[in-house]
Formats: C-alpha cells, sequence, structure tokens
C-alpha cells in the first residue's frame, strides 16, 4: 500500500491510477489524516455469483408423484 498526500494525487494522477490498474492499493491523506483510498475494481463475474445453487433434495419421480387419493375424484 502505498501513502501519498492528496497534492501528490492531483499532480500525478494518472501514473497514480496506472498503479492502481496494475493492483496497487494507494492511501490518501490531507493533513496527515486518512482521507481516501484508492483500490483496484473487484472484477469478478458477479452475476454468477449472485446466483442461487439450487440442490434437489428428493428424487425427482416422488416430487412429481401425485398422490392417488386427491386425484381419484378428478380422474
Amino acid at each position: 500500500m502505498i501513502t501519498i498526500t492528496a497534492t501528490k494525487l492531483r499532480n500525478n494522477l494518472f501514473n497514480y491510477l496506472d498503479q492502481v490498474t496494475n493492483g496497487e492499493t494507494i492511501l490518501i491523506q490531507r493533513n496527515k489524516k486518512e482521507v481516501a483510498k484508492l483500490v483496484p475494481p473487484n472484477i469478478s463475474d458477479w452475476p454468477d455469483s449472485t446466483k442461487i445453487k439450487l440442490e434437489i433434495l428428493v428424487e425427482p419421480d416422488k416430487l412429481i408423484k401425485p398422490i392417488e387419493d386427491i386425484w381419484q375424484d378428478y380422474v
């Protein structure tokens, strides 16, 4: 992690953005206090990570099998 002043960031913005692009994290200070942090983007396939993964706990034929006594009146 690199710590820089806001003035240094302003004067060398594109150089620091290149460093962040390469994976570096930059802590920005103003008056010796942390005011911001530049971090690389988390480039992941977020739609895949949010999908619900279902697991069938019952055999499909038992899940779909009709209950005989209820259906007898309709057949």
